[in-house]
């Protein structure tokens, strides 16, 4: 089980990547020079994130699970091919760096549950 795990980690951005060019054409060499350049760089940083969000290292550390998330949704965001979502998978990407730096969370932070008792 632990093999089929670490296999997960490794081999999901591969598996994530032919559906790429189905959402950005650009990624093909279909296009504009700038929006070549622009897909093909927003398409690298989201598997990049993609990679970090699963394996759990970003920017030379262990995360959070919440920290995880955040870099899991950023890289949809990236990998969806818009400005927009460009714009918006830049933005919690620089979130997260910036939690990270600064609030130095434990990579085994956990949930608080309290009953109501």
């Amino acid at each position: 089980m632990e093999t089929s795990v670490a296999s997960f980690k490794i081999g999901i951005a591969a598996f994530i990547v032919p559906f790429m060019f189905f959402y950005n054409g650009a990624i093909l060499m279909d296009g504009t020079w700038l929006e070549v350049i622009q897909a093909s760089a927003t398409a690298v940083f989201g598997v990049y994130l993609l990679s970090s969000g699963v394996q759990g290292w970003f920017m030379g550390g262990m995360t959070a699970w919440f920290i995880r998330l955040a870099l899991l949704l950023a890289a949809l965001c990236m990998i969806a091919g818009g400005l927009v979502t460009d714009l918006i998978g830049i933005g919690l990407t620089a979130a997260t760096y910036f939690v990270q730096k600064v609030f130095k969370p434990s990579p085994d932070a956990q949930i608080r549950v309290s009953g109501a008792d």
